[in-house]
């Protein structure tokens, strides 16, 4: 090259820096925006990007959700990666197609989506690249942040803080349990304004005249949970929170922020979610999460997947009249476990779990570093007879795993466990997590959980085995991408009414979770109860709902396993079966369609939903503690055909404090121009099945 030549080539590098720099600086001084709509256009998205921050802003049908709300992520040791920020790269695209789930409460889902992605890079060292992914459907909205693998953030990372936040444009009404508390997700709900949430777990619900929101997260894979924390009092904008390693408070920490997550680039975080409708109902018919996990690996084996209804040794321990350690209490005994399969066999009830049936269960349990054995059973319980005389009843044994939360003690049996209950012919398990601490010091909330919860499922996969989850981490939709993780319980369930020191949960607490605790996935909330007098050892207890408020809670509160939870003799006294348990007997856990067809959070709900094997339909009716009358109209049945309907219902003056046990049983011929009028009693209920002719 001639020295001329050389002049030229370096005039025109210095042109295209100068350049550069010049659009640089540019983009820095002058906001840049885009906007992503819904594919119905109801809710729009606007990103702003200026040399502050990326924000993102939020509005449905023309109405402010979220105001401009701040983005970015901080790394221990490096400074927030948030300010000084280019776009390199702008780019979107739709999606329209459906997918069938394994199981579900819906056989077939739409997955339609507007998608833009934002390459960016910092303007000034050192030079990070990440890119922000926003999605909007018809039902919300998501966005996740991605970090490729580059020199500024090669090897081991870790994340001290996520600057996500929400701001919101009102003070709505918010129903949200408060984070950083002992027994995590296990408490009822409270109901304030927005403002004085102080740091909540998600799904965290919102509710104004005319939308309702909830703000939850997806696909949670080798990350940790997120909660909301206000930035600060009597404000309404919340910040994600993710939760720490070591069991730290951020609240009560100094001001060295906690680690949060340990990471390597490249790396994705779950999904930040925000659904959108008109109604609390509405909020209920998203499948939004589900959608935004990724479809399991191709050629996995779902053979052993089946959901159903099982029995338990169990809710006795709950109200006293057997406890778990072996002795003259003992509820874990051969004899008692055949009585069980022998109701269980004859009505269609899929398996039998037996909480105490291993060693390691003397004494109090849950105060104690764990001694369980998962391949011994206690003395008086022949796991194998019992096993096989399940099996010649056409009925499977599920098996139990509690950890007492001492998770590195459990995982140095977990493999042998799995093979053991797969020599026994098990294909689910109950896994139990009690205790305030993980290992003496993780929250069940934190990475450590979530990696932890992985092998779990994996190991049950190898084994064929289907998991059911208690005290563990939330639900953000991964039965999609792995689906023998079936329910969770992540609730206050059914047990706090058995034996809770404050006397169980109040009559509004089943109206209140499936807008919230449920809009993350199925609960395992152990309905069904038949018997409200077990004050011999629980005086002071009770279930808050009439009986045919528990036939109810099988089609409001889905789960793809569904308890059948009380004792079989109160299911037949005196060895006569009761008639309300013909709904139990026929109301299925898996289905073709489901719709929320009223309701408002904390007051009641109507629940329709059509078996996935069949043309017959069911819907659940629920009340909190007070009477209410509700208009069915049955314009979900099919308009061409006749039904038999057969409707429990709460008789006249059944309540739930004083005449829990008063129903009736009617039947009508009806189509689908019918209008059923539903009474409702305090804490009462309605149960439908309907059968084509």
């Amino acid at each position: 090259m001639t020295f001329y030549q050389q002049m030229k080539h370096g005039l025109w590098l210095s042109l295209v820096l100068f350049v550069s720099a010049v659009l640089a600086e540019e983009q820095l001084t002058t906001p840049q925006k885009w906007q992503l709509l819904s594919p119905d256009q109801q809710i729009s998205v606007e990103l702003v990007l200026s040399g502050e921050a990326l924000t993102y802003q939020v509005s449905y049908r023309g109405k402010a959700v979220l105001k401009p709300s701040v983005l970015g992520l901080t790394f221990k040791g490096q400074p927030p990666l948030k300010t000084g920020l280019l776009a390199d790269k702008v780019s979107s695209r739709s999606q329209d197609l459906n997918w069938q789930p394994v199981w579900g409460q819906r056989s077939n889902i739409r997955d339609h989506f507007n998608e833009l992605t934002l390459q960016l890079h910092e303007s000034k060292a050192p030079g990070r690249r990440f890119t922000l992914v926003f999605r909007s459907y018809d039902d919300g909205v998501a966005f996740r942040y991605q970090l490729p693998a580059q020199a500024a953030l090669a090897g081991d990372l870790v994340i001290t803080d996520e600057l996500t936040e929400f701001a919101f444009a009102r003070n709505f009404s918010a129903w949200w349990v408060e984070a950083y508390r002992n027994l995590s997700f296990e408490y009822q709900y409270m109901n304030s304004a927005l403002s004085s949430v102080s740091v909540a777990h998600t799904p965290l619900t919102l509710t104004d005249d005319g939308i309702a929101v909830a703000v939850h997260e997806a696909a949670l894979v080798d990350y940790s949970s997120m909660t909301l924390r206000n930035i600060t009092d009597n404000h309404i904008t919340l910040k994600a929170d993710l939760m720490p390693w070591n069991g730290t408070n951020p609240a009560l920490a100094s001001d060295t922020l906690p680690d949060r997550v340990y990471t390597k680039a490249p790396f994705q975080s779950p999904w930040r979610t925000i659904q959108i409708a008109p109604t609390e109902a509405a909020l209920l018919n998203s499948s939004l999460i589900l959608n935004l996990n990724e479809p399991m690996a191709a050629g996995t084996d779902t053979s052993y997947i089946k959901p159903g209804k099982y029995m338990g040794i169990w809710w006795e321990m709950h109200i006293g009249e057997k406890d778990w350690s072996p002795g003259p209490l003992q509820g874990a005994t051969t004899e008692r476990a055949l009585q069980y399969i022998d109701f269980a066999s004859q009505h269609d009830i899929d398996g039998l779990l037996v909480e105490g049936w291993n060693q390691g269960w003397e004494g109090q349990w849950w105060q104690r570093p764990p001694t369980f054995s998962f391949t011994k059973p206690v003395k008086g319980f022949d796991i194998d007879k019992v096993a096989a005389y399940a099996k010649a009843k056409g009925v499977g044994l599920i098996g139990h795993h509690e950890t007492a939360a001492g998770i590195s003690y459990y995982e140095q049996q977990m493999a042998d466990a799995f093979k053991y209950y797969q020599r026994l012919g098990i294909h689910s398990v109950k896994m139990g997590y009690v205790g305030k601490r993980l290992d003496g010091r993780e929250w069940h909330d934190g990475q450590f959980m979530v990696q932890h919860f992985k092998k779990v499922v994996d190991t049950a996969a190898g084994h064929q085995v289907m998991v059911n989850a208690h005290e563990t981490v939330k639900d953000t939709g991964l039965s999609r991408t792995y689906p023998n993780l079936m329910t969770r319980e992540s609730v206050r369930g059914m047990e706090y009414n058995g034996g809770s020191p404050d006397t169980g949960n109040a009559p509004n607490h089943t109206v209140i979770i499936p807008f919230t605790r449920g809009l993350s996935g199925p609960i395992d909330f152990t309905p069904g109860i038949f018997n409200f007098n077990y004050q011999k050892h629980r005086p002071n207890n009770r279930v808050p709902s009439t009986l045919v408020n528990q036939l109810a809670l099988y089609v409001t509160l889905y789960s793809p396993l569904q308890m059948v939870a009380d004792l079989p003799e109160n299911y037949a006294p005196g060895g006569k079966l009761h008639p309300a348990f013909a709904f139990i007997d026929a109301v299925p856990t898996d289905w073709q369609q489901s719709m929320a067809l009223d309701g408002k959070i904390g007051q009641y709900l109507v629940m329709a939903r059509q078996d996935k094997h069949s043309k017959r339909w069911f819907v659940g009716a629920t009340s909190n503690e007070q009477a209410r009358t509700l208009t069915l109209p049955l314009s979900f049945l099919d308009a061409d055909k006749t039904y038999d309907a057969v409707l429990y219902l709460d008789a006249p003056d059944a309540h739930w404090q004083n005449n829990p046990m008063a129903y009736q049983i009617q039947r009508r011929t009806v189509h689908s121009k019918a209008v059923l009028a539903l009474a409702l009693a305090p804490g009462g209920g309605a149960a439908i099945e309907f059968v084509p002719r």
